[in-house]
């Protein structure tokens, strides 16, 4: 928990939500870490879908608000029970509606990053990913922002792309894409993210 004097700091501009429960403040941080816990890249992207979309599934939108949490915060929220081999979802003291709202604001800040688009040439079509892979944006974090590899983790994609287009800042030359690595340079930070975990394991 951060704290700035005797105040709690709550990173809002990358995503971090306080919930305010009588004296107690519960922070939720849509890190990658966080949005790893959601299941598999595949999974991940589906779930993304299931929340936003018009009939938000319950079930995926408490996963999410948990997931943003150390704290078991169940009894707050709500929790997820099996019946006849289905999930279903008990309330908690917060408001099914407030519980899906919190859900896409932490899945904006944790998967696509919540900051404003840069422009786009009229010819180039919008790319849509099947796959969220979070290790990838943490070799992402650590090889062009020189961040120790606990800390990527605890990045918002909000927070990483905001860091990479201050440090890829987009020219009128160039594509929009030169505001963060390109897929190859993605690739090779993945290949030395391998790398030095092999080190480590040597090491050992």
């Amino acid at each position: 928990m951060r704290r700035y004097g005797d105040r709690m700091m709550i990173l809002t501009d990358v995503g971090e939500v306080g919930v305010h429960v009588g004296e107690r403040v519960h922070i939720l941080r849509p890190s990658l870490y966080a949005m790893s816990q959601l299941g598999e890249p595949r999974e991940i992207v589906e779930l993304f879908a299931a929340v936003m979309g018009e009939a938000p599934s319950l079930v995926d939108a408490l996963a999410v608000v948990l997931a943003c949490s150390n704290e078991d915060l169940s009894g707050l929220f709500g929790c997820v029970a099996a019946e006849s081999d289905k999930l279903t979802y008990e309330p908690g003291q917060v408001e099914t509606e407030a519980v899906v709202l919190l859900a896409r604001c932490l899945l904006k800040h944790g998967i696509t990053g919540s900051l404003p688009e840069l422009p786009r040439p009229a010819e180039q079509e919008p790319e849509y990913v099947q796959e969220f892979d979070a290790r990838a944006h943490v070799a992402m974090a650590m090889a062009h922002l020189g961040v120790s590899e606990r800390d990527a983790w605890q990045m918002t994609m909000t927070g990483l792309v905001g860091a990479l287009r201050a440090k890829f800042p987009p020219s009128q030359s160039d594509s929009p894409g030169a505001k963060a690595p390109s897929k190859a340079e993605m690739e090779e930070a993945l290949a030395w993210h391998d790398r030095v975990l092999a080190a480590k394991e040597n090491e050992a």
